[in-house]
């Protein structure tokens, strides 16, 4: 099974289990996906199932939610990001493009900003990032009171609430099918691992370390976002050097789900064109189904890479 035995001094056993899916297509490019509050891997399964075809994917369950180990103590975007780093150290991958939406944005932000040596390119959907909430200074988030609210909720009547954020993800009219898999997503999350990381999110702020990100950065957001409002975008957009705004007229905040083939054609443009256009065109590209060109596969495989960092988990492991 796809498991990594993550260290960490808060875990409830030595290591904990970190789950992830891992859909290979040998000597491609590498696209990291994660998940937004409170869903799981599977909810990248619409771009997955389109880009595993031509890039080894790999989604990740954070750390309670789908079937990683519940943590214990606090939870952060930092441990979070250090769970992802361990796991992309320990399958020797290099040069990944990481998206992440909501939730998994900003925990993809803190990760840009301590291991950048191991990105091609950064691409946020959705973010809760900088911050979430309003504060002085900051008046692009929500007002505190929601995510209170949500917390409180959450604490009584979780499957209701769940119902709820399932129906507010998409602007376009989806079916009561999609609505139930996101519930049934958000359901496998342990209540512990929600609610922890509901109050990490409502005071957590990331806008100090915005100025560390040097990777390209695509910036996604659906102007009826009716959880990260688009202002949360544009901030990153206006405060992340070189990122560009890409707004999507007719999302939500679940862009993948609401303008898939957009979602598809951005984010491929994005790869090709940013992250990995300036090794592109070498001697002997080869022509792709879309009339495109790209690197042969076994020319991507034995380009030199920017060495391996090691990272050191909170117990003093080191994953090299």
């Amino acid at each position: 099974m796809p498991y990594l035995g993550v260290a960490s001094r808060a875990s409830l056993m030595n290591k904990a289990q970190l789950y992830y899916d891992d859909r290979s297509m040998s000597q491609a490019r590498t696209i990291v996906f994660l998940h937004d509050w409170p869903l799981n891997r599977q909810a990248w399964e619409y771009p997955v199932a389109l880009f595993s075809r031509g890039y080894r994917t790999i989604t990740i369950d954070l750390p309670g939610f789908g079937r990683s180990d519940q943590p214990g103590g606090l939870i952060s975007y930092e441990s979070y990001a250090r769970d992802v780093a361990a796991l992309i150290i320990v399958l020797d991958l290099s040069q990944i493009v990481l998206v992440g939406a909501g939730m998994g944005a900003a925990v993809a932000v803190d990760y840009a900003v301590r291991y950048p040596r191991t990105l091609a390119g950064l691409v946020l959907v959705g973010a809760l990032s900088p911050r979430w909430t309003r504060a002085p200074g900051f008046p692009e988030g929500v007002a505190r009171d929601t995510v209170e609210s949500l917390l409180d909720k959450s604490q009584t009547n979780w499957p209701d609430v769940l119902t709820h954020y399932a129906g507010s993800l998409c602007h376009t009219a989806v079916g009561e099918p999609t609505k139930r898999w996101f519930v049934n997503m958000g359901l496998e999350a342990s209540l512990y691992a929600v609610q922890q990381s509901l109050i990490f999110m409502r005071n957590a702020d990331q806008r100090d370390d915005l100025a560390s990100i040097n990777v390209p950065t695509a910036v996604f957001h659906g102007d009826h976002d009716a959880i990260a409002p688009v202002a949360l975008g544009e901030y990153l957009a206006a405060n992340v050097n070189g990122a560009q705004l890409t707004r999507f007229e007719h999302s939500g905040h679940a862009i993948w789900i609401d303008e898939k083939y957009r979602f598809n054609t951005e984010l491929t443009g994005f790869i090709e064109e940013r992250a990995f256009g300036n090794v592109l065109p070498p001697p002997g590209v080869e022509r792709t189904p879309d009339g495109g060109e790209r690197l042969p596969f076994k020319a991507i495989a034995t380009r030199p890479h920017r060495g391996r960092p090691k990272l050191e988990s909170a117990t003093g492991e080191i994953y090299d």
